[in-house]
């Protein structure tokens, strides 16, 4: 049983990230620009519905909210820097299955988490991924900048 096959499937963002992995087994490369467009989408989708809820629109916001919600499922998240500048964040596991899958398949789902900021904040970000679990890493050390 390959590792794809292994990942379990409880919600809608499960289901995408398996077909994510599946497209870019199957044809590589070519897929990612489509793979990062999907998972921006739903990510700015995420975001907005964060704004709504939140008091002010501000990175620093946005990322505790962010770090809230891995924490309750679940995840080690370890805090490096939080301000509406930058928002610096280690984490030990990837929720969605792509461990040892590749950076470049890292880098197009975490079009997700882009646009998670850009929808909360209103406003363009950077993302950076400094290490990857994907890329067999020990951790994934993000970087996010206003």
């Amino acid at each position: 049983m390959n590792e794809s096959e292994k990942f379990k499937i409880n919600t809608a963002r499960d289901a995408l990230s398996l077909l994510s992995i599946k497209m870019y087994e199957k044809f590589g490369e070519k897929v990612l620009p489509d793979i990062e467009e999907v998972w921006h989408k739903l990510g700015s989708s995420i975001g907005e519905n964060m704004r709504k809820g939140m008091s002010d629109n501000g990175l620093a916001s946005a990322g505790q909210l962010f770090i809230d919600a891995g924490r309750k499922r679940g995840a080690k998240i370890d805090t490096i820097e939080l301000t509406d500048d930058k928002l610096h964040i280690k984490a030990y596991r990837c929720a969605l299955g792509l461990k040892g899958r590749g950076r470049d398949l890292c880098h197009a789902v975490m079009g997700c988490d882009r646009g998670i900021f850009e929808g909360a904040t209103g406003g363009k970000v950077r993302l950076q991924i400094e290490q990857t679990v994907a890329a067999n890493d020990d951790c994934c050390e993000v970087i996010i900048k206003t």
